[in-house]
């Protein structure tokens, strides 16, 4: 797995969770400034969690990886 995957599979986790987050926000306070600030800092947060759980189980069990990142390929 090189660095397009985890650029890939990082943006995507980003852009997301950050449209959850800010849809989120802004229905529930109607204020558009808290609901772009919030999103942004918590969407970073979400993917560095999802990606650095992703980057753990790739350590543990390798094999795995490998599979998965043949299949993309198909």
């Amino acid at each position: 797995m090189g660095a397009k995957f985890w650029v890939k599979r990082g943006v995507l986790v980003l852009a997301v969770s950050f449209l959850i987050l800010f849809l989120a926000k802004y229905f529930k306070s109607n204020d558009f400034a808290y609901a772009l600030g919030q999103a942004m800092l918590w969407s970073v947060v979400t993917t560095m969690v999802y990606l650095l759980v992703l980057w753990n189980k790739l350590r543990k069990n390798p094999s795995c990886a490998a599979k998965q990142s043949q299949d993309e390929n198909i």
